[in-house]
């Protein structure tokens, strides 16, 4: 019987040990679907890439100059808008130009402080264009290059490329066959939006990684109705 009663257990104990590897482990199971999910992540689409700003409401929205939208990083205007689609090419870059928009823009409370640093003046409420870019590096080696180093309007107000608050990292390194899409944002405060009719936009030369220049700058008219 003693016997009988050992091999029992034995036999009890041998099942459990087999059983433990098939169990699942519900912890680890949605970060292994999680992960999988994360690799296979459609690249962005230009609706998605020109979409929601964390620096500025959400003027995505607006379907045409006069309409306006709130939420909570403030108040935005559409102005003006120029659909320009228009494509070049700087050496081994390709890029286009899809629309610029005039926004006047009244930041939430707690962003106003962040514009300090954008504008000489203590303002609430200021216009901005908003750049929306698609480019790409056709070459096999990887480009220095900024899609907009210069705003200029009619009216003689230049913005560089240091004043873009939207801060969507397009500008430095493009890998070799990368492309990139997304916005800038530059304000204009010492421009009239009303009375503007055209703004130059100015890319920035090509180089490549020993600080060779490739390419000289392309410049992009934008007329507004």
């Amino acid at each position: 019987m003693r016997q009988i009663m050992i091999l029992l257990m034995i036999s009890l104990f041998t099942i459990g040990c087999t059983a433990k590897p098939e169990e699942s482990n519900p912890e680890k199971e949605p970060k292994k679907e999680q992960q999988q999910q994360e690799t296979e992540k459609k690249p962005e689409t230009e609706k998605e890439a020109f979409g929601d700003s964390p620096q500025a409401a959400d003027d995505s929205v607006l379907p045409k100059p006069g309409t306006s939208n709130e939420d909570d990083d403030g108040v935005v205007t559409l102005l003006k808008e120029a659909k320009l689609n228009e494509t070049k090419t700087i050496g081994p870059i390709k890029m286009k130009v899809a629309n610029v928009r005039v926004i006047e823009y009244k930041p939430s409370v707690d962003l106003v402080d962040f514009f300090h640093g954008y504008t000489h003046k203590d303002e609430k409420k200021f216009p901005y264009v908003r750049v929306n870019v698609v480019f790409e590096n056709t070459s096999d080696d990887p480009i220095q290059f900024a899609p907009v180093s210069e705003v200029k309007t009619d009216q003689g107000q230049k913005v560089t490329w240091e004043n873009d608050f939207y801060i969507e990292e397009l500008n430095g390194e493009i890998k070799p066959g990368e492309k990139k899409m997304g916005s800038l944002g530059f304000i204009i405060d010492d421009t009239d939006p009303a009375k503007m009719k055209s703004l130059t936009l100015k890319t920035s030369e090509a180089f490549d990684k020993n600080k060779k220049k490739l390419a000289e700058p392309a410049s992009f008219e934008v007329k507004f109705k």
